[in-house]
């Protein structure tokens, strides 16, 4: 029997962290025999000499690594947006760092460095592939799509399957239809588990074909930016990438799952809310557990029913509340936006069909 421990997104920050993890979190997770993540960032002993300017690149310092020990990472997925942020170099010194911490990481074909990990423990094997759909344009060599792995070869090489999926709209707690489609078709296909991250927030889970499937955990170790309040794109490097999406409770809010694997099957013995007041996650607050609940209805309700409109009206609501405002008040902040909004970009986006159904409500 495995007890597996999976998280959401990690970013432990370019600031030293001094808190101290929740003693009572840190227990649970000292007592699973593997806890994987997804590592949200590269890592680094040192301030960057240069950076991919193109977004808003994420780092942290590597003198928060045994935030990641303490918590018992196991293994992190490094195929995301953002362990490119600091180029090839970056990327070597993080692969370094996390073999001396004893973390093993996958996810991304690079070196000796695999987009599929086969772990072994107790007897039972775990085959962990991970995939990134978001911003492939800045890393998209180092991995491949879900089309090009032959999921019914690995499902051979392992007892059980498990896909990490880097996906869906970021801020928004209901999924979009690709998400599900994607997903079920994963489970036809072989795949056992589905973990999802990116958004920055919760998304609902179900069960297809009884397989379990978790859009996405949200946050779960993630720096905070609040008290640097509005700054400018120039000088944001340092750990002040804070707006207000992330001030939202939905945003404070991340889950852990725990899996047990048996030679049998396996079965989900928790979904567990934890809360970031600031980079470290703790127990969710008691005035809080009503939200949680409520949400996690919600977002459940929404997967069941496929009602991807609620997905569109959630991308409206944060781009007209939010983030609009947001830009068009601090001019600042302008030359990132007008970065990100390329001809491509927003080709792609009418191809998709969502600027047409945008439209048409």
């Amino acid at each position: 029997m495995i007890d597996c421990i999976f998280t959401g997104d990690v970013m432990p920050g370019a600031k030293v962290v001094t808190a101290s993890p929740d003693p009572k979190l840190l227990g649970r997770f000292r007592e699973a025999d593997l806890v994987v993540g997804n590592l949200e960032c590269p890592v680094v002993s040192e301030p960057p000499a240069a950076m991919d300017t193109r977004k808003i690149p994420l780092w942290a310092d590597a003198a928060n690594l045994p935030i990641l020990r303490s918590f018992g990472f196991t293994h992190v997925s490094l195929n995301n947006n953002h362990i490119f942020d600091l180029f090839e170099e970056g990327l070597d010194e993080t692969l370094g760092l996390l073999d001396n911490a004893g973390i093993r990481s996958f996810g991304i074909d690079y070196g000796t460095l695999s987009q599929y990990r086969r772990v072994s423990v107790k007897g039972i094997t775990l085959g962990m592939a991970a995939v990134n759909w978001v911003e492939r344009q800045f890393c998209g060599h180092l991995s491949r799509d879900i089309g090009d792995l032959d999921i019914g070869f690995l499902k051979k090489d392992c007892d059980f399957l498990i896909m990490f999926l880097h996906w869906g709209d970021d801020h928004n707690i209901f999924i979009n239809r690709d998400q599900q489609e994607a997903a079920r078709r994963l489970i036809d296909g072989g795949v056992d588990l589905v973990i999802g991250h990116h958004p920055h927030v919760t998304q609902g889970c179900e069960v297809y074909r009884g397989k379990h499937i978790f859009y996405s955990l949200g946050n779960f170790i993630f720096t905070p930016r609040e008290e640097y309040g509005s700054l400018p794109y120039s000088i944001r490097y340092e750990d002040c990438r804070e707006n207000v999406l992330f001030q939202r409770p939905e945003c404070k809010i991340g889950m852990y799952v725990t899996v047990v694997f048996d030679r049998t099957g396996y079965r989900v013995t928790g979904v567990s809310p934890v809360y970031r007041e600031e980079t470290l996650p703790a127990a969710l607050p008691d005035p809080l557990v009503p939200f949680f609940d409520d949400m996690l209805e919600r977002m459940n309700g929404q997967v069941r029913g496929s009602a991807y409109e609620l997905n569109e009206a959630g991308r409206r609501m944060i781009l007209t509340r939010y983030t609009l405002p947001l830009i068009l008040t601090h001019p600042l902040y302008w030359p990132v936006f007008f970065k990100k909004l390329r001809v491509g970009k927003a080709v792609g986006f009418v191809k998709q069909g969502r600027m047409g159904r945008l439209w048409k409500k």
